[in-house]
Order: structure tokens, then C-alpha cells, then sequence
């Protein structure tokens, strides 16, 4: 089974692509020209009707957006790679948890804090909306910071899809308030930057 993947460098469409490449099954690229809003025009409309990258399309035609849904089901299909801890297992309870979490509490907030005008009312609150969701984004990755659990993995069974990512969003924290007050993140994204399998897909999403 092969697949396209719809991103754009430096977005979390790294994320779909890193797990692409621990797996070692076939990726074509499709590279959408994200500064200049290629992804919110009609044509990729008809890929992914929502308008977001990454999409996931596979050799048969299906589609799949979401990131977290792309993960268990690449995952799913191809569980010797093991991207997750087995099925019904503590450990994959726990990598889904902290999936979910990044994915519904944490990621949301780079649209704001990079778009507020999306989500202000008006314009004079752009500013005071974008520093509380700045403001949220630190106190949230507080929270992921105490749950790491392996040394340096988010698991103490070992690496899984959840530190794929926890590095591509971790990358947008400010350097300096990530050493000094994340060292297990810190310590986690230096990890998986050196899997041999992922150095051309970090070459291209993180700088």
C-alpha cells in the first residue's frame, strides 16, 4: 500500500510524513504553497473539503484527513511497524490520551496565535485574544511536560507516534522558554531528530 500526502515544509504535516517514513512504506509528496493559502482555495477543496493540511490519500483512493485519525489508522495497517503500543494495552491507552489531547488543546491554539484576526470580533481585541492563546499554549505544554514518562520518550515502553507529535508542534515553542521550562520535551524532540529514518522528513519541517 502507498499514499499521497497533501502538506506544505514546516507544517504539521511533518507529523503524517514522519510516520510515513518510521513505517517505510511508499509517500509521495504533493507539496501545497501553504504561505500563499493554496490549501484554502477550490482546488484542494476537492481533495479535503475542510481546507487544513495534511491529507492522506491512499493508492485505492480513500481519503483521510485529521492527523490523529491518520496516525491509528496507518497504525492499524500496519502494525508491525509498531507506531502505537499493541491494541487494548496501558501504554496505547496512554499514547491515544496524549494524542487527543495534543491534538484538541493544543494544536488549535497555533491558528490563533498565528490568525487571531479569524477569531477576533473585532480589531482592537486581535492582540489581547492572540497573548491569551500564547498564554494557554505555554500552560498546556506545563501539562505535557509532567507526563513525560520515559527517558526521554513520552512512554517508558519506548517511542511511539504521540512523540512524533509532541516534536513537530513542540519545534514552535520559543527556544528559550522551552530549555528552561520543558527539559523532558526538550530532551524528547532531540531524540527523535537523531531516528536515523527521519532525517530527511526534519531536513524538510524543522530548521
Amino acid at each position: 500500500m502507498g499514499y499521497i500526502l497533501y502538506g506544505a515544509p514546516g507544517s504539521g504535516s511533518g507529523i503524517v510524513e514522519a510516520a510515513c517514513a518510521e513505517i517505510g512504506v511508499p509517500c509521495e509528496l504533493r507539496d501545497l504553497d501553504a504561505r500563499n493559502d493554496e490549501h484554502r482555495g477550490a482546488a484542494y477543496a476537492g481533495v479535503n473539503p475542510h481546507r487544513k493540511i495534511p491529507t492522506l490519500e491512499s493508492d485505492t483512493g480513500e481519503v483521510l484527513t485529521e492527523t490523529m485519525a491518520i496516525l491509528v489508522t496507518l497504525d492499524e495497517r500496519h502494525r508491525e511497524a509498531g507506531l502505537l503500543p499493541p491494541p487494548a494495552s496501558e501504554a496505547r491507552a496512554q499514547a491515544l490520551r496524549w494524542l487527543a489531547f495534543l491534538a484538541s488543546e493544543l494544536y488549535p491554539l497555533v491558528e490563533i496565535i498565528d490568525y487571531p484576526e479569524r477569531f477576533a470580533p473585532s480589531p482592537e481585541v486581535t492582540e489581547p485574544l492572540r497573548e491569551r492563546a500564547e498564554t494557554m499554549w505555554r500552560e498546556r505544554w506545563r501539562v505535557v511536560e509532567a507526563q513525560i514518562a520515559g527517558t526521554p520518550y513520552l512512554l517508558s515502553s519506548g517511542f511511539c507516534a504521540t512523540d512524533l507529535y509532541i516534536t513537530k508542534l513542540g519545534v514552535w515553542v520559543d527556544a528559550g522558554f522551552r530549555k528552561q521550562h520543558l527539559p523532558r520535551i526538550e530532551a524528547l524532540i532531540a531524540a527523535v531528530r537523531t531516528r536515523p529514518k527521519l532525517a530527511a522528513v526534519w531536513a524538510r519541517h524543522i530548521r
